[in-house]
């Protein structure tokens, strides 16, 4: 069934049409993808149809018929085939664009579902290489039988390693081989709407939203109190302190701050129920498969020896409800602004289940069991100096004019040095023969395991400061990024550039 469904794939064709939906969304999302657009758009539009609803209503109708008519060119032009080992795609309405990619160089297959594309089961497939975002392939509108072919038969080309004169007979075996013997998948872990809900909370994103947006509210907030003028109630006789106790003033913002902290909070676990909504990680062979979605279901494949490292992170409420994320960190197959795409996370999960999930991917680490290098208290130096220097200015320029705010600023003086005093217990270190642990945070906590002979890089950095306290910066270099320890003995950073290099060039273990 996987061979007859990419052989009607073997010939140049269109995508389904309801690949117009999917060019449509992406036209508009393209412009009102922001709210910096959205905005201004419509105050436009909403200014247009008081005064003069004619036109506004004109030019609203061009403009859908614009992007309709976009997104039909754009679905025109688009053709595709796989022939083969190789993904062939010709797109572009102006400027045309070729791209051959054979399965060899693909690194990574992801399969997602939005909403639309439920009622006649079509999937989108996400062809990950370990290039640069440009040579990346996306077929926006398969039949879940062809889009699991393609999968299969490029998985099955890289677990192949017979040569053969003719590639698409060699791929073709392979995918009937591959489709019989296809492991069956075991349940790893669920993520159920409590826990769902403990995440919402515990890491509420929604704050960002809100700075980017703050020269909007004043607007909002404005328009706001004259309606309510216009029913009479006077909001400013409810703030002003020559008609109201300090009691009254205090219940009346803690009430506010209140409501505000439950809607931020309602938006967070709204985000997370639509991102992790029927979470489920599951083990397929060599690749771990990710699903989990509410209009779009997203699935995400890594396979385990792409694994980089895995990370423990934990907020303050978190630490509270004595839940941490696991998050595995993959080879990044592209860096511009899609850090998160190819990412493994598994949300709120207790501390027994992240032991469990780090002994089933990484068996050998001990993190459970390590204790911890703290780093060196210089360390504080810098962060020390630069409070003592901004509490003196603020007190010498302030004081004389303003005691409230030079108050204000020696408590903010005060709690930049408790954080750093914080940050700098939260720091600690570990190694073994195979595995560099890292402690670090603020507040929360997060805990890395790093296996060091998958390491691309080692840096070693001692100043004339550092090395008159025998002290080094180590940092290193990863498929997935960096991560290092700062202010260390000098000892504890040879031997841990020493033991990565050598790990790296002995072990004979591949980093992906």
């Amino acid at each position: 069934m996987a061979d007859n469904a990419l052989q009607k794939l073997e010939n140049w064709q269109h995508l389904s049409p309801i690949a117009l939906l999917y060019f449509s969304l992406q036209s508009l999302q393209a412009v009102f993808g922001s709210v910096f657009y959205v905005i201004p758009l419509a105050l436009f539009a909403y200014r247009g149809l008081q005064e003069t609803p004619l036109l506004t209503l004109g030019v609203m109708l061009l403009g859908l018929g614009l992007f309709a008519g976009i997104a039909l060119l754009r679905y025109y032009f688009y053709q595709f085939r796989v022939t083969g080992d190789t993904v062939e795609i010709q797109a572009g309405i102006i400027q045309k664009t070729q791209l051959n990619l054979p399965f060899e160089r693909i690194q990574n297959v992801k399969l997602e579902q939005p909403l639309y594309y439920r009622f006649t089961d079509h999937v989108m497939v996400q062809l990950d290489t370990a290039g640069s975002s440009r040579e990346e392939a996306q077929l926006v509108a398969l039949s879940r039988a062809q889009a699991e072919a393609l999968q299969h038969a490029i998985y099955a080309a890289h677990s192949s390693t017979v040569p053969t004169e003719n590639a698409a007979t060699t791929i073709a075996s392979d995918i009937e081989e591959v489709t019989d013997t296809i492991p069956t998948e075991r349940l790893l872990n669920q993520r159920s709407m409590g826990d769902l809900l403990i995440y919402g909370i515990s890491n509420n994103r929604v704050w960002v939203f809100l700075a980017a947006t703050t020269p909007f509210w004043d607007n909002a907030l404005e328009r706001m109190v004259e309606r309510l003028e216009t029913f009479g109630i006077d909001v400013v006789h409810y703030f002003d302190p020559a008609q109201q106790s300090l009691g009254w003033l205090i219940v009346l913002m803690l009430g506010i701050a209140l409501l505000v902290v439950m809607f931020m909070a309602l938006l967070s676990v709204a985000g997370a129920m639509l991102s992790f909504f029927d979470y489920s990680l599951v083990q397929r062979g060599e690749r771990y498969i990710q699903r989990c979605g509410l209009f779009t279901r997203h699935e995400v494949s890594m396979k385990l020896s792409r694994l980089q490292w895995m990370q423990l992170q934990q907020s303050w409420l978190e630490r509270v409800f004595g839940r941490c994320n696991v998050r595995f960190e993959q080879i990044q197959a592209h860096q511009a602004g899609l850090a998160d795409a190819g990412r493994i996370m598994v949300p709120a999960v207790t501390p027994q289940d992240a032991q469990a999930l780090l002994a089933e991917a990484l068996p050998a680490q001990r993190l459970a069991e390590v204790v911890f290098a703290p780093i060196n208290w210089r360390f504080l130096i810098r962060p020390f100096l630069f409070c003592l220097v901004f509490v003196g200015a603020s007190q010498w320029l302030l004081r004389p004019d303003s005691s409230l705010l030079a108050n204000v600023a020696l408590l903010l003086g005060v709690g930049a040095g408790l954080l750093s005093v914080l940050r700098w217990r939260r720091w600690g270190y570990a190694l073994d023969s195979q595995f560099l642990y890292i402690r670090n945070g603020l507040i929360g906590v997060n805990y890395y395991c790093l296996p060091i002979f998958k390491v691309q890089q080692v840096s070693y950095v001692q100043s004339w400061w550092l090395e008159r306290h025998n002290l080094c910066h180590v940092r290193l270099v990863f498929a997935s990024g960096v991560q290092g320890v700062p202010f260390i003995p000098w000892a504890a950073g040879k031997r841990i550039v020493n033991d990565s290099l050598y790990q790296a060039e002995s072990s004979g273990l591949s980093w992906m």
